[in-house]
């Protein structure tokens, strides 16, 4: 197909719309991105770019700058709070690791690429239905409308309002915050590391590099929390949120002191990907779950190389969209079916799930084979799927 002659609209400057813009624009199709934004601007904190993210972006000629702002990760390693007892424990092995990257940084790399390549921004402009037909509309807020387009794609996240059927919210979600690296600090400078109290409470630390070039070292502080409980936790205030934090674990303290946390809420769903005649969903529009697998912005640029592979391979934008379907479901159905099982082991208010999983999955997980699987699970490459999107 002839990129050249395409004109894509695109709901959403996250990740996913940002990476599919490039790809495109670079190709020579005319893009364009609507945003409700004032300006494009990043949600949320950071993350672990995985290999297969990471792939993606070395497609794209991005992935050093990613690799120069962010921060090796070679182990994933968390204990019970208040002991010695490792119920996670996972390494990259030989010649692989994470990246942990700030979202901010990534989204900047990303926009100027997107920009270079010659992508048109419309901010301020908030989508709320899409019009389908041989050449579909995004419908904005307001009366205003989208330029009519060959394909247009919502990449708007699991919040999206088009055409969508609200999904189930997971009961429990995350206080998030980017604060200073303690250079001298209890902390591994190489390693995600995690505090469990039965599966109700979970606290994280994840260095994550540098905003930009020259600003100072980040980590990224997360603290589970029920979303029901969200307004007592703010009635109560920082002062009672530092003593549980004391309680849980104690080198973090110097965090809460510092944080302006920001509450996350989660959803798991898996949505139709065609919304209509020429209407695509990607990332989380499509498939959303909870953070515990971490793979979310890493199948956002999954989906996006799907797409441009796609449509490179096919001679009508439907036999690419088909193409598109045909690489990436089964993966995502594996992603999703693991995320939907592990979820409940280390986020729930179960008490006999993080029993099971502190006397039988977690020594499993050690055994060489296992640990093997494991490693491969997280990273994001079972089912090879930068091999079966023939990136």
């Amino acid at each position: 197909m002839r990129f050249e002659k395409l004109d894509i609209a695109i709901a959403g400057a996250g990740i996913g719309g940002l990476s599919l813009a490039e790809m495109l624009a670079r190709r020579g199709a005319n893009v364009v991105i609507y945003d409700q934004m004032a300006a494009p601007q990043p949600v949320g904190s950071g993350f672990v770019l995985q290999p297969t993210g990471a792939a993606v972006l070395s497609h794209m000629g991005l992935l050093e700058k990613a690799a120069e702002r962010g921060a090796v990760i070679n182990r994933m390693h968390g204990k019970l709070a208040g002991t010695s007892k490792t119920v996670l424990e996972i390494g990259y092995g030989k010649s692989r690791h994470g990246i942990a990257i700030q979202r901010v940084a990534l989204f900047d790399i990303l926009l100027e690429a997107a920009i270079a390549a010659g992508v048109t921004f419309e901010t301020s402009a908030r989508a709320v239905e899409m019009n389908e037909g041989e050449r579909p509309t995004i419908a904005m807020e307001g009366g205003r409308s989208s330029h009519a387009a060959d394909l247009v794609i919502d990449a708007m996240g699991a919040n999206s309002p088009l055409g969508h059927v609200p999904a189930k919210e997971l009961g429990y979600g995350a206080l998030w915050a980017t604060v200073p690296w303690p250079e001298n600090g209890p902390f591994h400078p190489h390693e995600l590391e995690q505090r469990y109290h039965r599966a109700s409470r979970m606290a994280g630390v994840l260095p994550v590099g540098t905003a930009r070039d020259g600003t100072p070292e980040m980590a990224t502080f997360f603290w589970s929390l029920r979303n029901s409980d969200i307004e007592t936790w703010r009635s109560a205030g920082r002062a009672a949120w530092i003593e549980d934090v004391a309680k849980m674990w104690p080198e973090t303290v110097p965090f809460a002191e510092l944080a302006g946390p920001v509450h996350a809420r989660y959803r798991h769903h898996t949505r139709k990907p065609v919304a209509g005649r020429r209407i695509l969903r990607i990332g989380d529009a499509w498939h959303a779950t909870s953070p515990q697998l971490g793979q979310g912005a890493n199948m956002a640029l999954l989906d996006a190389a799907s797409l441009i592979t796609a449509l490179e391979h096919s001679a009508s934008i439907e036999d690419a969209l088909a193409l598109h379907l045909k690489q990436r479901r089964l993966h995502i159905w594996f992603y999703q079916t693991m995320s939907f099982v592990m979820t409940p082991f280390y986020q729930s208010d179960s008490r006999i799930l993080p029993v099971v999983r502190d006397i039988a999955i977690a020594p499993t997980t050690q055994l060489p084979l296992m640990r093997q699987l494991i490693s491969r699970l997280v990273t994001g490459e079972f089912l090879d799927p930068v091999k079966r999107i023939g990136l």
